[in-house]
């Protein structure tokens, strides 16, 4: 599954919902939900994107993530204009993420609760530092207490993972309208 489906929160969300009978509906609109964050994810780098050929850009999209996603962002603002570094960076993550998961198949019976260890929380830990890596000072602040707000709300409220994109959108929302370019 890992790669065949390149997306770890997809990967999370099917496993939690993978039961007998195989719920494949809920399977698939629930992916999908999470996933949709992808389409703010690659509109931002349009214009990077945009100036290489059409194969590269279809490539580099397979294999972006949000690690990648970030580190490309980050990359491109601090003057990079090769947009072609999404490829490279999802490239690398893709073969990493393949060769952790046949680790942790071939090592998950020396951790019994990966908890004791604090392995859950990695996912967060990950994402905590990709938000330190994209801060660009405080024209940032706001536009992400309203995608927090919006997600922590949404989460609370209503079914699923609604809160990913909901919160995605919010946030993009106001960026968008206190930076308008």
């Amino acid at each position: 599954m890992s790669t065949i489906v390149f997306a770890g929160a997809s990967q999370l969300v099917a496993l939690g919902l993978w039961v007998t009978p195989l719920p494949a509906g809920a399977l698939i609109l629930t992916t999908l939900i999470v996933n949709l964050r992808h389409l703010l994810m690659g509109a931002s780098l349009h214009p990077w994107l945009s100036r290489l050929p059409s194969g590269r850009v279809y490539a580099s999209l397979f294999f972006m993530t949000d690690e990648s996603w970030a580190l490309t962002l980050g990359a491109l603002n601090d003057g990079m204009e090769d947009g072609a570094f999404l490829l490279g960076s999802g490239l690398t993550l893709f073969i990493f993420w393949g060769a952790a998961t046949a680790l942790g198949e071939l090592a998950s019976g020396l951790v019994s609760n990966p908890a004791q260890w604090g392995l859950d929380f990695a996912f967060t830990a990950v994402f905590l530092a990709l938000l330190v890596g994209l801060w660009r000072g405080k024209a940032d602040l706001l536009p992400w207490i309203v995608a927090a707000v919006v997600a922590i709300a949404a989460q609370h409220w209503l079914p699923g993972k609604w809160y990913i994109l909901l919160g995605g959108l919010a946030g993009s929302l106001i960026g968008a309208l206190r930076h308008g370019d």
